[in-house]
């Protein structure tokens, strides 16, 4: 009996810490890319953005949502194009499915090249295919691009002609699109480390992605809910603000400004990875739930 409820304790912990995990993660949508290039239509700029999506998701960094229940969203609420959708129509998309980013992306530079020469009969050709993708990172709530950047690649494969034997490469599907896989996991790396400026402050999608909060209240002891991996530091000062009023465009919903009132100040004096202690130093009445700003 003893070991059936221990069992069940062990079971329900792991589910929770589980689920802690995934909710931690921050949520994002990622539209139909874009093709600007003169190849591969529609199809190319769907290929793309799965070939983000699976990057992505292989960091264990994001939870990334599903395109088919995205599809239907956007054709349901009659939000246009996904490779066009603009800051504006990404809060109103942010807010039907609850993600915190929308990435939207074009493929500018997607294709083939030719070069080659030679003498006496002998001819060496290069074929070269070349990529570039661009993205865009849009605050789901605010609507500001919080994050855009371009990544290219490019590669290329020889053939030679004996005598007019031989033959030149005709355009290869696959090489090209391994050009732009290539491209997009450098995308990818970008992503994940790039520091994201977001109203007034920096913070980093990958391990600051949501705002410092009060996680717990003891007399004149904070503690909060982010340490090393946010960038704090033993001995720096903090100050602990509480959202206010939100004022919000009537026509669009876009978020225009959030008020946040002062609560006191707090000197940090135990970091580690995932949480920070400090003590009050001024102000009171903090409360779990408090913002650090």
């Amino acid at each position: 009996m003893y070991r059936l409820k221990l069992t069940g304790i062990l079971s329900c912990l792991m589910v929770l810490m589980f689920l802690t995990t995934v909710w931690a993660k921050d949520r994002l949508a990622i539209m139909d890319f874009e093709n600007k290039s003169q190849h591969g239509g529609w199809r190319l700029g769907r290929g793309a953005s799965d070939i983000l999506t699976t990057e992505l998701v292989k960091t264990g960094k994001f939870n990334v949502m599903e395109r088919d229940k995205l599809a239907a969203i956007i054709k349901e609420q009659n939000l246009g194009a996904s490779g066009r959708i603009d800051p504006s129509t990404a809060t109103r998309i942010g807010k039907i499915i609850g993600v915190e980013y929308i990435i939207t992306g074009a493929i500018t530079e997607y294709g083939q090249s030719r070069a080659g020469g030679g003498g006496k009969g002998i001819h060496v050709g290069k074929t070269g295919y070349h990529a570039t993708v661009d993205i865009r990172m849009i605050n789901a709530v605010t609507g500001q691009i919080v994050f855009a950047d371009s990544s290219s690649h490019s590669d290329s494969s020889y053939n030679v002609r004996v005598f007019g034997i031989g033959g030149g490469e005709n355009f290869n599907e696959k090489k090209a699109t391994e050009v732009m896989r290539v491209a997009i996991k450098k995308l990818t790396a970008k992503i994940t480390s790039a520091p994201i400026k977001s109203g007034g402050g920096k913070s980093s999608l990958s391990s600051k992605g949501s705002e410092a909060l009060v996680a717990d209240v003891d007399e004149n002891i904070i503690t909060l809910n982010k340490g090393k991996n946010a960038g704090f530091k033993t001995g720096q000062k903090i100050t602990i603000s509480r959202k206010g009023k939100v004022i919000k465009d009537p026509q669009t919903g876009k978020v225009l400004k959030i008020k946040y009132k002062k609560i006191g100040t707090i000197k940090l004096t135990e970091v580690e990875d995932s949480y920070a202690e400090g003590e009050v130093i001024s102000g009171s009445g903090f409360n779990v739930g408090d913002i650090v700003r």
